[in-house]
Parts: C-alpha cells; sequence; structure tokens
C-alpha cells in the first residue's frame, strides 16, 4: 500500500511541475517574442526613414542628371562643329576642337555619372521597400505567433 501511495504522489508531482515549467516558458516566450517585436519594429522605422530621405533627394537628383545630360549634348555638339573646322583650318582650330573634345568627354562622363547615381537610388528604393516588406511580414507573424 505504501508503494501505491508513493507512486502516485510522485506521478502527481511530476505532472504538476510539468504544468508548472510549462507556464514558466510561456512566461519567457511572451518576454521573447515582445523584444523581437521591439527590435523589428525599431528596424521598421529606420528602414522607412532611410527610405524618405533617399526618395526625397531623388527628384534633385534626377533634375540634376538631366541637366547634365543637356550639357553633355551642348559640349558634344560644339566639339564636333570644331572638329569640322579644324579639317581645313590651322593649328589653332586644331587645338580648339581637341579642347573642346576634351570637354565634351568630361561632361559625358559627368552625366554618365549623374545618371548612374539616379540609378543607385532608384535601385536602393526598390530594395528598401522590399526590406520593409519583410519587416512587416516578420511583426504580423510575431504578433498571430503570440495570440
Amino acid at each position: 500500500m505504501k508503494k501505491i501511495i508513493i507512486i502516485v504522489l510522485m506521478l502527481g508531482l511530476g505532472t504538476f511541475a510539468r504544468a508548472a515549467e510549462k507556464n514558466d516558458s510561456t512566461k519567457r516566450d511572451t518576454v521573447k517574442i515582445n523584444n523581437q517585436l521591439r527590435k523589428l519594429n525599431e528596424k521598421l522605422n529606420d528602414l522607412q526613414a532611410e527610405l524618405t530621405k533617399v526618395q526625397n533627394r531623388l527628384p534633385d537628383e534626377q533634375a540634376a542628371a538631366e541637366e547634365a545630360s543637356k550639357t553633355s549634348s551642348k559640349a558634344q555638339e560644339k566639339s564636333r562643329s570644331e572638329a569640322s573646322s579644324a579639317v581645313g583650318g590651322d593649328t589653332g582650330d586644331a587645338r580648339k576642337a581637341a579642347k573642346a573634345a576634351k570637354k565634351a568627354a568630361n561632361e559625358t562622363g559627368d552625366a554618365e555619372d549623374a545618371d548612374n547615381k539616379v540609378k543607385k537610388d532608384q535601385k536602393k528604393i526598390k530594395d528598401l521597400n522590399k526590406d520593409i516588406e519583410k519587416t512587416k511580414e516578420k511583426i504580423v507573424k510575431l504578433q498571430q505567433d503570440q495570440v
């Protein structure tokens, strides 16, 4: 009889210990999820701030790229006219043509740089939007797991 009582008592204590352990792990999981949610919300805010910053500077960069493209076209046209006049002219005309060609090459390089900067920012906006969506999905999933 004593053995049966001891066995029943041990089983009861084991069940009680498991239930207490499960309750404690739920509290720990909730704290862990809340910390993850806080970090994800901070990350989301940072991503949105960076996105706003890039979106605000993009129109200025696009205008600068367009202006650089116009300047490059004008420089190339001047270079062409100087080159055509240098064909039948003297060494002074050849120097002017060489100078105009160098200026046109520099302006074209500046225009390409400005265009690359615009493309880079457009790609960054696309990537930031993807990161924001992923972060939002993680937040939603954690909130569903918490409930």
